[in-house]
């Protein structure tokens, strides 16, 4: 199997696991989670959320690139690999800002816990989540710097959430337009070892 084919099929298998909660909410009834994820006109955040969410996606792309030039020479193509890339891009920023930022955060605010400490637990949370296999497979010398980058991702996502006054819509915007630049290439970057400084692990 070509390393091609192994991100396909990582991309695909996550996409497939993560669009389940949406396909469930279509056929089989709403899930409150995945109800008014801010895109309606009654719903629309205010202007100050979209531009922070505008700067972070363009910050942490640029970061990527920079970081990563194998993202960066990729991004000519145009292939079905970059396709699926697009549709896990879709799929992974829908899904993992309800996670982390609607679901994780509402859930400490309801047990009492602090704005502060919601930004700092999601932030982790979503950067635990996104480098554990690295750290299963004991590759500690690029899990810290990916623990530490999408760390601080999770975080300025986490506060868009909260100066967005908890409107999802922001958040999933920045992480869809950060995953469609870098995914699939990001993914294939780790898969076949292609990594710099700091790699990065982006869902």
């Amino acid at each position: 199997m070509t390393n091609r084919s192994k991100t396909a099929l990582i991309l695909g298998m996550t996409s497939a696991i993560m669009v389940s909660p949406l396909v469930m909410s279509v056929f089989w009834g709403p899930i409150s989670l995945f109800q008014n994820l801010g895109f309606d006109k009654e719903s629309i955040a205010s202007p100050l959320p979209w531009l922070l969410a505008t700067i972070t996606a363009i910050a942490y792309v640029l970061y990527t690139m920079k970081v990563i030039p194998f993202v960066l020479s990729k991004q000519k193509e145009i292939s079905l690999f970059k396709l699926l890339g697009i549709l896990a891009a879709l799929v992974g920023g829908i899904v993992e800002e309800v996670f982390f930022r609607r679901w994780l955060m509402d859930m400490l605010m309801s047990g009492g816990v602090t704005p502060l400490l919601q930004v700092i637990i999601s932030g982790l949370a979503f950067g635990l989540a996104h480098t554990s296999w690295l750290l299963i497979k004991r590759d500690f010398k690029f899990a810290i710097p990916a623990i530490l980058s999408t760390s601080v991702l999770g975080v300025l996502l986490a506060i868009i959430y909260i100066v967005g006054e908890r409107n999802l819509g922001p958040c999933i915007y920045a992480h869809v337009l950060i995953n469609i630049i870098i995914e699939p290439w990001l993914m294939l970057s780790s898969v076949t070892g292609k990594r710099a400084v700091s790699p990065l692990i982006s869902g």
